[in-house]
């Protein structure tokens, strides 16, 4: 028989970061358990509220089923004890055990049939295993107990059907008890059986499903700001907090004083986000409006009383921030550089004035290469990081860069310099966009190659999953920053300029390690943008390292490889590459006058029309168009290999047409290594 399978976990008020992922993983364990148990099952759901981890598994079997077991024994050669331990450890008499032929003899073996064990036996153990093994941030005791879990444990309920299975954890015995919303239904709720689960709570103001409790919450959230006459600003992550945080949401409004509207909206939007969860309101256009959304976890019979709270709560917030902003703008930005030199920007790299003074020297070489202005760049940069002795980026570290863009415009700085202050920090993270503008560019990639310049030369390099000083996002920022903005960046040099401003010059290994580093991180990102892995190695020309050049190459031969040309070329390039390592390459020129087959003058005229074409189409960076010159090869090479033997007794042709090849070899490989090809 089949029953639906429910366990829950009543907790104290769980961390909102963690939920969804613990939920999902004890879902995940209790399926796989099961699984390896031989137990059938259906479909399994999880729910996560602030309050409780469940997992509800639909048609979970009652029992184990009976399976045919063979036990293999000693041999018909051993002694009589130890045939008789055998039996007797399978529960039967000697007579009843039957033999089995092998390479090495024939051999006593039990058959029999096992009886699956009940649900009610082996559910416990999986149940306490997977608990114990789930993955939290930081556990805690209470009590005077040896277990521990992210937050102290009040209740569980285990039930199948309706049946309650005694799971024991925690100093606790599971029943069929649950606990509903706090203040909406405070008593005990009794399952009558596992598949009423959701109705129940439901009942009682809780919404256990965490999907559809944020679809809810921002239904209503939309459509307060909406009766508050905007549109409210819905960050996906801020979302699935607030969802995190509540078992019954009701959405409220609320105002803000006009007075405080004077701050740039990022500081009002970090204010309200970062610090109240609440959520931002927005005009037609875009414009901050004096309004805010928040989520209550309970419906109050005075819900004036309610906004007026959570104003008054965020009232004092805004005071501060208020406060720093009047205060920090009374000098100019430039006035807070001399403190900097008191700012460790880390153990073995200096000071932030120190990172400044790298900052402007390498904005400035970038600016020039890149053909951007240069005295927009190394003012930026000499300004870049003054905002971070103000008060105001004390206070809400989440607004460097962004304070430092407002701070330089009120002193008089230009546009370009105050947007580029504003984005260097940019792209934060993989959805983030990268600077707008030409100076927030070329400030950027200092910023992030004067921090893995100095990283890789105190040799604090990622290792495994860590990266804790984010150096793979610094990496993978520098390369979304010259693709997506078509930069013609030199990696190399950009990277020797950057440790050199370290006083790293001579360094070879430490360049190498961090082109390396690059390379890795591009080969990932090309991955997600379609490029295969040996597309990409095929593609890498390893000249002076310019991505940009690269992914156009890799974009080509990602094309070509799929046509019959290129499966040809790969195929004749590796016969090639083999015949010249086995026999050695002759980088003289071959001579026309030295053929004697058809085939061999055919090819050799051919590669000459294909090499002036090639030539020309590569300094134009036209790779498509040169991989397709060298596409009308596929003909005059195949009928080569076909008609003519290369390693000949005649010493002089041999040696003719190893030049020939080595010719052919130069040719292939002045677009992409087609070698490399997995065709």
């Amino acid at each position: 028989m089949t029953s639906d399978l429910l366990f829950e976990l009543g907790c104290e008020e769980l961390p909102p970061g963690p939920l969804q992922s613990m939920a999902a993983e004890l879902g995940q364990r209790l399926s796989d358990g099961l699984r390896e148990l031989g137990i059938e099952q259906g479909d399994a759901r999880v729910f996560a509220t602030p309050r409780r981890l469940a997992v509800l598994i639909r048609e979970v079997a009652d029992r184990q089923p009976d399976r045919d077991i063979e036990r293999r024994g000693p041999s018909t050669k051993a002694p009589d004890k130890a045939v008789a331990g055998f039996a007797r450890s399978c529960g039967v008499d000697v007579d009843a055990l039957e033999t089995l032929e092998t390479d090495k003899g024939p051999y006593y073996v039990f058959r029999g049939r096992e009886t699956g064990k009940p649900l009610g036996e082996v559910l416990p153990a999986l149940i306490v295993e997977s608990i114990h093994k789930l993955t939290t941030p930081k556990r805690m005791r209470w009590g005077d107990l040896d277990e521990s879990f992210l937050r102290p444990v009040q209740w569980m309920v285990c039930l199948h059907g309706e049946t309650v299975i005694p799971v024991q954890l925690f100093g606790l015995v599971a029943d069929r008890t649950t606990s509903a919303h706090r203040f909406h239904a405070p008593e005990p709720v009794a399952l009558a059986a596992a598949s009423d689960y959701e109705i129940t709570l439901f009942d009682h103001q809780v919404i256990a499903s965490f999907e559809e409790r944020r679809k809810i919450v921002k239904q209503q959230v939309t459509r307060t700001a909406e009766r508050a006459g905007g549109t409210a600003q819905l960050d996906a992550d801020l979302l699935d907090e607030v969802t995190a945080l509540v078992e019954w949401p009701v959405a409220i409004s609320g105002g803000i004083d006009a007075r405080f509207m004077a701050m740039p909206p990022e500081v009002l939007i970090t204010t309200i986000e970062s610090h109240q969860r609440y959520f931002p309101v927005r005009d037609g256009e875009g414009t901050l409006l004096p309004q805010f959304v928040t989520v209550a976890n309970v419906e109050s019979l005075d819900i004036k009383q309610v906004i007026a709270g959570n104003e008054r709560v965020v009232r004092p917030r805004l005071e501060d921030a208020l406060f720093f902003w009047e205060k920090d703008r009374k000098q100019p930005l430039a006035d807070y550089l001399p403190r900097l030199d008191k700012v460790t920007f880390q153990k073995g790299l200096g000071s932030y004035a120190d990172k400044s003074d790298r900052l402007v020297t390498l904005s400035g070489r970038l600016a020039e290469s890149l053909g951007t202005d240069m005295n927009t760049a190394r003012r930026a940069a000499e300004l870049a990081k003054a905002d971070l002795v103000t008060d105001m980026v004390f206070e809400f570290t989440e607004l460097e860069g962004i304070m430092g863009g407002h701070y330089a415009r009120a002193a008089g700085e230009t546009d370009a310099v105050a947007a580029a202050i504003a984005e260097h920090y940019q792209p934060r993270g993989p959805s983030d966009a990268i600077p707008a503008s030409a100076g927030g560019r070329v400030l950027a990639l200092a910023d992030k190659l004067d921090t893995l310049a100095g990283q890789f030369r105190l040799g604090n390099r990622p290792t495994g999953d860590r990266d804790p000083l984010g150096l793979r996002r610094a990496a993978l920022g520098v390369l979304r920053i010259t693709l997506e903005a078509g930069l013609s960046l030199n990696l190399r040099a950009v990277c020797r300029d950057a440790l050199t401003a370290h006083d790293d010059e001579g360094d070879s290994d430490t360049l190498d390690a961090l082109l390396a580093f690059f390379h890795d991180r591009l080969k990932g990102l090309l991955l997600d943008r379609g490029i295969g892995p040996d597309t990409f190695e095929a593609a890498y020309m390893d000249q002076e390292y310019e991505p940009l050049d690269l992914y156009a190459r890799a974009k080509a031969v990602q094309a070509f490889r799929d046509t019959d040309a290129a499966q040809s070329l790969s195929a004749a390039h590796k016969r090639v590459r083999n015949i010249l390592k086995k026999n050695g390459g002759d980088e003289s020129a071959p001579q026309p006058a030295k053929f004697t087959e058809d085939a061999e003058r055919a090819l050799f005229e051919a590669m000459g029309r294909v090499e002036t074409d090639v030539t020309a189409e590569l300094e134009r960076a036209d790779y498509t168009a040169a991989l397709n010159h060298l596409a009308s090869l596929q003909g005059p090479v195949d009928t080569f290999f076909d008609e003519v033997m290369v390693m000949v007794k005649d010493p002089a042709a041999q040696t003719n047409r190893l030049r020939l090849l080595t010719h052919l070899d130069t040719l292939l490989s002045s677009v992409a290594e087609i070698a490399a090809l997995s065709i």
